[in-house]
Order: structure tokens, then sequence, then C-alpha cells
């Protein structure tokens, strides 16, 4: 009997040991909803990326000013979006990897949860933010904007959950709002010119002041 018990020991001992999961909630309910830099509410399936931006150094001035997609990307940590141990998304309407708009309680609402998420992907006390997108593909979204707020927004103690309010944000990286916090409040993403664009008006910029010097002789 002895035997089997040391036995039964040495196998537990030997067994991985897996850390506790975490929840991240978000939600809009009592809060500002999401909307375009126009003022239009987002539709139902634009994407949300819930995670948490490297803001050291010049890195919060690119997250403020930058189009460049994949540089803003290549400063971001995502949760869910099928990452090992980043968790997967519940959320009502969606089969994604990303939470979305979705019109459980009106347009430019949100309410969903990323679940199993391993309390050792990223430390406790981390500054989580979402970065909120007016397409159902981010790459291709002609505004986004970045929202966070400085408590209340934090990845929480193993087995622990944390929801992320849009009524507590009060810091935003990119983007506006039009308010106070209230339920008429929008949280309003900010236009992100393609690269192409941004080209074409710096060349007509360019062209101006040669035109002016033209018409004055």
């Amino acid at each position: 009997m002895k035997a089997l018990v040391l036995l039964f020991l040495a196998l537990l001992l030997g067994l991985p040991a897996h850390a506790a999961t975490v929840s991240i909630s978000l939600s809009s309910n009592n809060g500002p909803k999401f909307a375009t830099s126009g003022g239009s509410l987002l539709v139902n399936g634009a994407v949300i990326r819930i995670g948490v931006f490297n803001v050291a150094g010049l890195n919060l001035s690119m997250l403020q000013t930058s189009n460049d997609y994949g540089l803003v990307e290549s400063l971001f940590t995502p949760l869910g979006e099928a990452f090992p141990n980043a968790g997967t998304v519940t959320q009502a309407g969606n089969s994604a990897q990303n939470l979305i708009i979705n019109s459980v309680i009106g347009s430019g609402n949100v309410l969903g949860q990323i679940a199993n998420i391993e309390s050792t992907y990223l430390t406790t006390g981390t500054q989580l933010y979402a970065w909120v997108f007016n397409d159902a593909n981010p790459a291709l979204s002609t505004e986004w904007g970045i929202f966070t707020a400085t408590s209340g927004w934090n990845f929480p103690n193993g087995l622990g959950s944390e929801t992320l309010a849009t009524f507590e944000v009060n810091s935003i990286i990119r983007g506006s709002t039009t308010g106070g916090i209230t339920t008429s409040d929008q949280l309003r993403l900010s236009a992100v010119p393609e690269p192409g664009s941004a080209l074409l008006l710096l060349a007509a910029a360019c062209l101006l002041p040669r035109r002016r010097r033209v018409t004055a002789l």
C-alpha cells in the first residue's frame, strides 16, 4: 500500500504545472458608444483588438501620429486572436478570434469577453488598451482609435477578471470624445489616410507655392 501511495505522489509531482487563467471583458453598457470621426455609430462587425501597447520612449508619439498599420501593430501584444495562452473570445453573434461591435445593446456598442487567458501571459497590473477599427479587417480600416483608462483597465491576478468599461476611459491615444462620460457620449475614431493619399496631398502642397509664383509673374 505504501508503495502505491509513493508511486501516486511521484506521478502527481511529475505532472506539468498549469498557470491559473484570467478573463477580460469589454463593455459599453451605460458608457460612451464607439463612433467614426464624423459621429456615425460603428456598425456590427467592426473589429476591436484588446491588448498592450509598448509606449516606452518615442513609441507613444508613433502611436499618436503614425498611419502605418504594420508599424503600430509591431508595438502591440494582443489578447485572443488564436495566439498561444492569449485566451478565446466569447461573444454573442461572433465566432471570430477578435471582439467586435455587436448589436446586443445597440449600434456602436460592444459586450464580450476574452476568457481562459493564462495568468502568466502578461504581468499583473499591466495597462490594457482597446484598438478600435471602422472595418471588419483592421488592415483595411480607414479610421481607428486607441483608448484606455488609468484605473480599472489592468491585467488581473490569477483566477481574476477585469471589465474594461467605456465609462472609465480617461486616456485617448488616437481619437476623441464628445465630452463628459454619459450614455449619450461617443468615443470617436480618427482618420487614417492611405499612404498613397498622403503622398498625393504632400505633392500637392509642394506644388502650390510654385503655382502662386508663376501666377504672380
